[in-house]
Order: C-alpha cells, then structure tokens, then sequence
C-alpha cells in the first residue's frame, strides 16, 4: 500500500525552506558595532548618495559564489511574453543568457560603483 497524498507532500516539501530562512553558511549578522561602509551613488531617478555595506556586499559574493543565491525569479507577463517569443522565433536563443546581459547592463549602468566592486571582489578568488 502506497502512502496517502498527506505523506507524499510531507516528503516533498522536506527540503522546501521559508522566505525568511536565511541560506546556510552565511552569516548575515555584521561583526562588531557597526558595519564597515563605502560611499557610492545610485544612478536612477533618485540620486542620493548610500553607503555600501561592506559586510552584506561580502556575504552577498559568497552566497553567488557557492550557489546559495545562484538564481533570481522575475515576474513580468510582458517580459516573458518578449522573451517566449524570441524564444520560438531564434534559433538557438537563450532565454537565461539574453536576461543576463539585459539585467547586468542595467545594474552597471545604476549602480556603477556598487557593480564595479562585485566584479573586482568576484575576480579576485
């Protein structure tokens, strides 16, 4: 006798994590009394300058580089709606690698300095 729906959905759900647990091995609490910081500006609509938080900046590297964060889900029927038909229309067309250029031009162009620093921090291991 197999198990009910009830038992299936348990084991199926096992490994599924709520949004506010945070991704093992990463430790998103700043040593000490306040967390080392960077000036940088952010090139959209509101510009004021911000602080980079060098302690979330370095966790944020380390949970890309070891697959804790490796993906992001956007939702947009109209972006989707673009990229399907690209999609069925290039032969050969990546929906990932066409929303990575997209999403990388546009962060480097915002976010300037704040881009500029991941890439040097990636780099460097």
């Amino acid at each position: 006798m197999s198990p009910g729906a009830g038992a299936e959905l348990k084991h199926l759900m096992s490994d599924v994590k709520s949004k506010t647990a945070k991704p093992e091995g990463l430790d998103l609490k700043p040593k000490g009394d306040k967390a080392e910081t960077l000036d940088i500006k952010d090139k959209g609509i509101d510009s004021k300058a911000e602080a980079l938080n060098l302690k979330a900046l370095g966790d944020a590297i380390k949970g890309a580089k070891t697959g804790n964060r490796q993906t992001i889900a956007i939702w947009s029927p109209k972006i989707s709606a673009v990229m399907w038909y690209l999609k069925k229309t290039t032969p050969e067309f990546s929906i990932s690698d066409e929303a990575r250029v997209i999403l990388e031009e546009g962060l480097e162009k915002k976010y300037p300095e704040l881009f500029q620093r991941v890439k040097e921090e990636m780099n460097q291991s």
